[in-house]
């Protein structure tokens, strides 16, 4: 019997939660979509789980892309992509070793990562709103550096870059839509780069595992639907507390899952 065969009806509804969940946090309010993870992560071990949901991830993508195309801030994406190529390579590493029999590593992963996770993406949201009464926007090598970098290794591990971009994207200073358009593209471009990583990396993704994720688009397209009609009704100075609100929620999330 096949993994998709084993699946519980609770289970396919815990899937079909996370696919809406995605969608709509692609499109609408940024930093609900990490409490995907641990959904994902109820139905299937956490080291798999990443590789399972990331699909998911690069067909809302698609769609937030086409939503967003025209507002985006290429600037801040290109300033990113050499930090984030680092943490990439270095998380990949981290799954190639942690394969191995008895590896200390792969016990990281299955027990620590996501709390691990979880406090990072604190330390740097109160960063965040240290700066937040600061005129000066970061410009400097430093901030793009420990932004990419952390974004690329949460994203491959866990799939938990989101909240770090918003944060980081939130200091930029960046108006609503092109916040949005600006954190679709980089993600399109990192999430679909992480396929050839995580087949190789974490070996998670295979034809059994695609046919399950084509059986969740319906639900992307609904959440992707809602996020666009729901963000178009928010003011901006709402939509900036939403984000911090629901990154925080999202941290506490992952730490006490």
């Amino acid at each position: 019997m096949s993994f998709i065969e084993s699946l519980s009806s609770s289970d396919w509804v815990l899937l079909y939660v996370s696919a809406l969940i995605v969608g709509f946090a692609k499109t609408g309010i940024t930093g609900i979509g990490i409490l995907a993870v641990p959904i994902f992560a109820m139905v299937f071990p956490a080291e798999k789980s990443a590789g399972l949901l990331l699909p998911v991830l690069c067909v809302a993508d698609l769609v937030a892309v086409f939503y967003y195309r025209n507002h985006a801030d290429w600037k801040q994406i290109w300033r990113l992509m050499p930090w984030v190529a680092v943490g990439l390579l270095s998380a990949t590493m981290i799954y190639y070793f942690g394969r191995q029999e008895g590896s200390m590593m792969g016990d990281f992963i299955k027990t620590s990562m996501k709390p691990t996770m979880g406090i990072i993406v604190l330390l740097v949201q109160a960063f965040g709103l240290w700066r937040r009464n600061h005129k000066e926007i970061p410009k400097g090598k430093t901030s793009a550096g420990i932004a990419g970098i952390a974004a690329g290794f949460t994203s491959m591990l866990a799939n938990a870059a989101g909240p770090i971009m918003a944060i980081y994207l939130l200091m930029m200073k960046l108006p609503k839509k092109t916040f949005i358009g600006t954190k679709a593209w980089f993600f399109l471009i990192i999430n679909y780069v992480k396929i050839p990583l995580m087949v190789v990396g974490a070996n998670s993704i295979n034809q059994e595992t695609l046919i399950l994720n084509a059986k969740l688009v319906p639900a992307i397209l609904l959440g992707s639907f809602l996020g666009v009609r729901l963000v178009n009704l928010i003011p901006e100075d709402k939509f900036r507390v939403m984000v911090q609100i629901l990154v925080f929620a999202s941290c506490l999330k992952l730490i006490f899952a």
